[in-house]
């Protein structure tokens, strides 16, 4: 609230700052809250920055790993693919960017495959 007081809600930093309160958000468990803030930085920083700056791409990995933890995994699957594609024309292959968010995609998936594979009830 600081920052967006004295910035303006589309500065970079008041951004950042709603982003970070989106992670803090989603590490405590309070996913749709979290959604909102990562949303809100998402949309931001894409008016302010462009889709392809690696904060807007950040904020759209942020997102995505909130709707993992929210079992949402086709949506986050979509949004981390078209991070990584971006991320590999943007940045190249090798680029740490691009090798984070490669290993953000396996670790989704080892996430999945091991919901899949704990004892569920039946109603």
């Amino acid at each position: 609230e600081g920052y967006e007081k004295v910035l303006g809600a589309e500065h970079p930093d008041t951004l950042t700052s709603v982003s970070q309160l989106g992670t803090a958000l989603s590490r405590q468990g309070k996913y749709e809250e979290a959604e909102a803030m990562q949303r809100r930085a998402l949309q931001g920083r894409e008016k302010v920055l462009g889709a392809e700056h690696p904060d807007t791409l950040i904020s759209m990995g942020n997102l995505a790993l909130t709707m993992n933890s929210q079992r949402r995994w086709d949506e986050a699957r979509n949004l981390e693919e078209w991070v990584l594609s971006t991320k590999k024309r943007v940045f190249g292959n090798e680029h740490p960017e691009t090798l984070t968010a490669m290993n953000g995609s396996r670790h989704r998936d080892l996430h999945y495959l091991s919901f899949l594979r704990q004892p569920h009830k039946r109603g």
